[in-house]
């Protein structure tokens, strides 16, 4: 597609990627790896993000229906 692509693994790498991405001319696919584990919050987390949150993860530990 002729675009750079920029691979980060390491959360180490983060900070140098970035500026490597803002500093290349051009579009940047700036591809990061992250834990699928890890919780993602915002910075300054509303009530109404917590509720949704909450209920999200009930509804991934409730039984599917059909079986």
């Amino acid at each position: 597609m002729g675009l750079t692509g920029i691979r980060v693994t390491d959360p180490a790498d983060l900070d140098a990627a970035v500026r490597r991405a803002f500093a290349t001319p051009g579009p940047v696919l700036l591809d990061v790896l992250t834990n699928p584990e890890e919780v993602a919050v915002p910075g300054k987390p509303t009530v109404s993000q917590g509720w949704g949150f909450a209920i999200a993860k009930i509804k991934e530990n409730l039984p599917s229906g059909g079986n």
